[in-house]
């Protein structure tokens, strides 16, 4: 790659592979900022490198009046759950140069680490940052298919992909673990729409399938509502319809359920429409690797192009939830045919 000249600033291949190298702990990070609005509504987990095994624990224990010969089996069941990343890359070759015009007057770093830094740092993280976004809209609906090694879409499981496994008996127990009779799942049989989606969401709230008591310790939580961004607008607008001249009615952004304040709103166009998930943020993770050297961030000399660079990214990710129990989260979808 020929050297580029911006102002007083040089840079070539040699210049990028350094500031690669000088600010890898920087641009590891890179793709969990660019996934910040959904990240803040979630844990992170990091140093899963491939696989991790959790347990999704439940009883049936009930205490009743005193009998002196009473006794019965523990009925506890242990199901595991993967925290599982997976492993991907991207060897791409670029023009720099044609990176920077278009960056020109914006500053694309995020973070105390990469603020006020040379243009070299910024056309890095430009590279960084968008595989990052791709990332985040394939966080619900990316579905692992090891044949295929372009596209973000199968790299790893979303979670809707995650959560259909379960419900169908696809998981890796081959075991339903998310079902009507379970109490975690609600079908629909309509889209989510302006004439309906107020009814809907309240209803998949306050519906009792499978034991009430789990129904009960659902609700009890601070919960999060994760929805797709039409569905947001189809719920605000039906809201209004329905209930524009209240004197409470102040606002038309909508941050939680009416009627019940521990349920807040996270609209996102990452998540497909048609689907609701409901489960405290203490549930869902984004799993990241961030702590071994095989998470390589290289810029060297094109292989094919003199005047372009080759840009080589190996990254560990996934997402998954800690339990799909009925005590944690309710799914809904609009049902197959």
């Amino acid at each position: 790659m020929a050297d580029i000249k911006i102002g007083n600033v040089t840079y070539g291949a040699a210049e990028l592979s350094k500031t690669f190298q000088t600010y890898r702990k920087d641009f590891i990070i890179m793709p969990f900022l660019a996934m910040e609005a959904l990240a803040k509504h979630m844990n992170v987990r990091t140093g899963i490198r491939y696989r991790e095994t959790v347990s999704q624990m439940s009883a049936n224990a009930e205490i009743g009046n005193y009998a002196k010969d009473k006794f019965e089996d523990a009925d506890v069941k242990i199901d595991p759950r993967v925290f599982e990343t997976f492993f991907g890359n991207i060897v791409q070759g670029i023009d720099p140069n044609a990176i920077y015009q278009s960056i020109w007057g914006s500053n694309v770093t995020k973070g105390d680490g990469l603020k006020n830094v040379p243009i070299v740092v910024q056309v890095c993280a430009y590279l960084v940052k968008a595989i990052g976004e791709k990332m985040l809209m394939n966080a619900f609906t990316a579905k692992h298919d090891p044949s295929d090694n372009k596209s973000t879409a199968k790299w790893f499981n979303g979670f809707k992909t995650i959560l259909d496994n379960d419900a169908a008996g696809t998981n890796e127990l081959k075991k339903v673990l998310i079902s009507k009779d379970l109490g975690n799942l609600v079908e629909g049989t309509d889209s989510i729409d302006e004439n309906n989606a107020e009814d809907l969401i309240k209803d998949f709230y306050w519906s009792e399938v499978g034991d009430p008591l789990a129904s009960a310790k659902l609700r009890s939580q601070q919960l999060k509502l994760f929805m797709s961004d039409h569905a947001y607008h189809f719920y605000t607008e039906a809201y209004q319809t329905n209930h524009g001249a209240l004197p409470y009615n102040q606002a038309y952004d909508k941050k939680s359920l009416d009627g019940a304040s521990n349920v807040e709103f996270v609209p996102l166009p990452c998540v497909p429409n048609d689907f609701l998930l409901l489960t405290p943020k203490n549930n869902a993770y984004l799993l990241y690797n961030q702590k071994t050297e095989d998470e390589t961030f290289l810029v060297e000399k094109s292989l094919k192009n003199h005047y372009d660079v080759d840009f080589v990214m190996n990254y560990f990710f996934g997402v998954q939830l800690e339990t799909v129990s009925a005590e944690k989260l309710r799914y809904w979808r609009k049902a197959a045919g």
